[in-house]
């Protein structure tokens, strides 16, 4: 790993907790913890909010700024292949999003002469009967505000339901995308294929509950996605 790579995962691994032993970041990064340690005072000495000290741990106070990092091939090609993915799947406003996120970065880019990544030759095609249905935006707000939703559902064999249920995921996949939640109706989780979906509405808030909540589902076996 680039040290500039390094620097960039040891902020984010400090973002991500309050409290982080150079022991286990030495191990989450495959470095020795003689690395993080000067790791860590070269940032300090940048003048990032970093406090701590040997054989106690480290935290991260305030925002952390690094200076710009280039990029390598196989990065710029998963950015532009994201992008493209986005775009073609996506409901209308992601698809939006995909589509000035790639303007952003072709306005910012410096790096020359190599490509942005949107002008890298990897692309993405979906066909438009499996994108993301016009509700997908309402379904995206909801996962975010942590809402619970209701909407009629048609299984495979052409049975209708009307479910209650809280979103916990949305997942993209070849043939389409699948809502993950907890079906108050079933008392289980579920995956519902959105394009069964229909007459979807947004309900009130809810608080995620041990056993029920996003952690919980993905730690289940794999199961057969619904067919």
């Amino acid at each position: 790993m680039r040290r500039a790579d390094r620097l960039f995962e040891l902020i984010g691994r400090l973002r991500a907790k309050p409290l982080v032993r150079a022991e286990d970041l030495a191990a989450q990064l495959e470095v020795s913890v003689r690395t993080v340690y000067r790791d860590i005072a070269a940032m300090q000495a940048q003048g990032l909010p970093i406090e701590g000290q040997a054989g106690v741990g480290f935290m991260l106070r305030g925002r952390a700024d690094l200076p710009p990092i280039a990029f390598g091939h196989d990065e710029l090609e998963a950015m532009a292949l994201g992008l493209a993915y986005v775009e073609q799947v996506g409901d209308p406003e992601l698809a939006a999003a995909a589509r000035a996120a790639r303007g952003k970065i072709d306005l910012a880019w410096v790096s020359e002469p190599i490509a942005a990544p949107s002008a890298r030759a990897i692309r993405s095609s979906q066909r438009p009967e499996r994108r993301s249905p016009g509700f997908g935006a309402a379904l995206r707000g909801a996962l975010r505000a942590r809402r619970a939703v209701a909407f009629d559902y048609v299984n495979a064999h052409g049975e209708p339901t009307r479910r209650s249920v809280r979103p916990l995921a949305l997942i993209a996949f070849s043939e389409g995308w699948l809502l993950a939640a907890w079906c108050d109706l079933r008392r289980d989780f579920r995956a519902f294929r959105l394009d069964r979906v229909r007459d979807l509405t947004v309900g009130e808030a809810f608080i995620d509950e041990p056993g029920r909540d996003l952690s919980a589902y993905l730690g289940r076996p794999p199961r057969p996605l619904p067919g």
